[in-house]
């Protein structure tokens, strides 16, 4: 089996079914479906049985958060990669799964683009490097995962909302499996879930502690430098460097730089 589609869910009955009605009806077949519910009782479970005969797996019991959740999936899978679309979350269409396949994904992690319920647009890029993973992340609802990296590593169970991403720093940055972008848009993520409602400071500091672990000690005083802990003019170009309007604030300087500088040879 090529594909096995986990969705984790926990008292989000419409978004359970939303997520289950985007899978079903999928031209590409070649994959099973596993729900993972942390006992809801919202009417999650009725959704649950009445679709039940497209699921390969499906538990509903007390667990001990997300990524525990999602461990348990990746235990119960069957297929060569997983994919972790939670409840709320949908594929873009019916073919989503068939345009994926026909480019013949082989490498151990395979992203393609994430849309957003705002209307906006994750591009993943070409290739990844540590530098992408101190901005961001790959966005894991369009991330095929082999299921035998995931074995490996397995999802830090101390995150709240973030092991996903310490999980992709350690399995490209420092293990260095094999990473391929496909093109198109796989999924549409819900913005209305925990993981972009919740801020969570101890997530933060584990992912700080992570990616500190990762990077060699002769490399460690360029990092500090880059992330602006050594100086203020670092900090300032650190902050600019995740502000939206950074292009402008560098033009603007450019221009005032290069006007000193004229005044400086009259």
């Amino acid at each position: 089996m090529k594909l096995s589609i986990i969705t984790i869910n926990y008292n989000n009955r419409d978004g359970l079914k939303k997520t289950i009605e985007s899978i079903i009806h999928q031209t590409f077949k070649d994959f099973e479906h596993i729900i993972i519910d942390g006992g809801s009782n919202d009417g999650s479970i009725e959704v649950i049985h009445q679709y039940e005969d497209h699921f390969a797996y499906w538990v509903a019991e007390k667990d001990k958060g997300i990524y525990n959740a999602m461990n348990k999936g990746t235990q119960a899978a069957q297929g060569e990669y997983c994919l972790f679309l939670n409840s709320g979350d949908i594929l873009v269409n019916n073919e989503a799964l068939q345009k994926a396949f026909q480019q013949n994904p082989t490498a151990d992690i395979v992203s393609s683009d994430l849309d957003f319920s705002d209307h906006t647009t994750l591009h993943v890029p070409e290739e990844v490097t540590l530098e992408y993973f101190i901005k961001g992340s790959l966005p894991h609802p369009s991330t095929f995962i082999r299921k035998k990296v995931l074995e490996i590593y397995p999802y830090d169970e101390r995150y709240k909302i973030m092991a996903d991403r310490d999980f992709f720093l350690h399995a490209l940055v420092q293990y260095n499996v094999s990473y391929q972008r496909i093109k198109g848009t796989l999924s549409l993520f819900d913005q209305t879930g925990i993981s972009t409602t919740t801020k969570c400071q101890k997530d933060q500091e584990l992912l700080l502690h992570a990616i500190q672990d990762i990077i060699p000690p002769r490399v460690i005083e360029d990092y500090d430098i880059f992330m602006g802990k050594r100086d203020k003019y670092h900090k300032l170009f650190y902050m600019l460097s995740f502000s939206k309007h950074r292009y402008l604030v560098y033009k603007f300087v450019s221009i005032i730089t290069k006007i000193i500088y004229r005044k400086s040879l009259c």
